[in-house]
């Protein structure tokens, strides 16, 4: 890191603890030694019994005079200090950038403006922007009121259009995604999401054939100061839990260079004009020979630490470009690392591929294998307890809730 960076006085602060705002504290620790300042309603597994956290207890987070009265202790703990706040999911990111006005000038928000969050985020809008682009994704039907007129066959994909109110609301029944297996299915989900409080679109998708490993996530780093794209890394999944409530979230990551996706993403950003973190959800489809893209998050994803793992410290990209204000080069990333939150013995029991089976062992053999939760500065027998525990809970998981294709 250059020494224009490190000579700058900084806190990171991270709304929410999930693995993804350990993995980014991870990554400020690893590149600048700074300990992150957590704002969380509790403190859970992930973010617990760290020794580069800093907790800020606050249940009501949505109560925004709560929030902001955390938000000026912070300022008190740390004057004369920049402070660069980010959103650990969609909800504490779209939080932030609804309340930008409410924060000081020390205060750093590396977010676009509503607008372009919303329209690039939201899933209706963003097939229209893929449609406009000239970028890849599925056949999409978007529902209003109930329907059985279908442009395509069962099985099908159901999803919120809106992921931000669908994320606030909890019932019994709840998936991320569904999979509608006929009629009945797809009317049964339907009345299961609007009698349990989501009143917005609902997307209808064609199911593209493929299990796990047609899966893909693209991370991407596009800078506010020229609107230039700095970083493409994409990330092959080898594993996602299939535990309803869970489903979609990506257990392995296998870091790898695709030029395929690399034009997609660039005619996106240029449509959507977002900048900062973006990443997109994509799946190889072999009937087309090229991955049509499902979403855009606008933030960086709860499995960020395989790009950190792969050599480009996702930390480094907000200090230098927000704060050092330097000028970045462009990567497209070619290194591996294997990014995995099982042990090995299950992931190769899940992988059928014999040419990926054998990369997972090249990867393990060469030392290129990481946890993010599993970081060697780490000294609490209770983390490592914690971290150790819940990897062979996926045992249990993949037992109840197998991968199906």
């Amino acid at each position: 890191m250059s020494e224009e960076a490190n000579s700058v006085s900084f806190v990171p602060v991270i709304v929410g603890g999930n693995r993804g705002a350990y993995s980014l504290a991870r990554a400020f620790y690893e590149a600048y030694q700074v300990k992150t300042n957590i704002i969380s309603p509790m403190i859970i597994g992930p973010i617990g019994n760290s020794r580069i956290i800093k907790h800020y207890i606050q249940p009501g987070i949505d109560d925004l005079d709560h929030f902001f009265e955390t938000i000026q202790q912070i300022g008190r703990d740390y004057p004369n200090m920049k402070k660069i706040i980010f959103g650990a999911d969609d909800r504490y990111a779209e939080l932030l950038i609804r309340t930008k006005n409410r924060f000081g000038d020390d205060w750093i928000i590396p977010y676009v403006d509503e607008p372009v969050f919303l329209r690039a985020t939201n899933k209706e809008s963003f097939y229209a922007i893929c449609e406009k682009a000239g970028v890849p994704y599925p056949k999409t039907l978007v529902m209003d009121e109930f329907s059985l007129d279908l442009p395509f066959e069962f099985p099908i994909i159901i999803k919120p259009s809106n992921a931000i109110m669908y994320q606030g609301l909890h019932f019994e029944g709840k998936e991320k995604v569904f999979i509608g297996r006929d009629e009945k299915d797809l009317e049964r989900i339907y009345h299961l999401v609007r009698d349990n409080g989501y009143t917005d679109n609902l997307i209808l998708q064609e199911y593209v054939p493929g299990d796990d490993t047609y899966l893909g996530v693209v991370t991407v780093y596009t800078s506010p100061r020229d609107k230039e794209i700095k970083l493409i890394a994409f990330g092959h999944i080898l594993l996602e839990d299939h535990t309803p409530s869970a489903i979609g979230n990506h257990l392995t990551i296998w870091a790898r260079e695709e030029q395929k996706i690399v034009a997609s993403v660039q005619k996106l950003i240029a449509e959507t004009e977002f900048y900062g973190f973006s990443n997109f959800d994509v799946k190889y489809d072999k009937r087309k020979d090229d991955y049509v893209f499902f979403e855009l998050n606008g933030r960086l994803g709860v499995s960020n630490y395989y790009v950190t793992a792969s050599g480009n410290n996702v930390a480094k990209y907000y200090v230098e470009d927000y704060i050092a204000k330097k000028k970045l080069g462009v990567t497209i990333n070619t290194n591996e690392a294997l990014f995995t939150m099982t042990p090995k013995n299950l992931l190769l029991k899940y992988i059928e591929s014999d040419v990926l089976r054998k990369k997972v062992k090249e990867l393990y053999k060469d030392g290129k294998v990481v946890h993010p939760l599993d970081a060697p500065f780490e000294v609490s027998p209770k983390r490592k307890f914690y971290v150790l525990a819940s990897k062979f809970n996926y045992y249990k998981k993949f037992r109840e809730h197998p991968p199906e294709e």
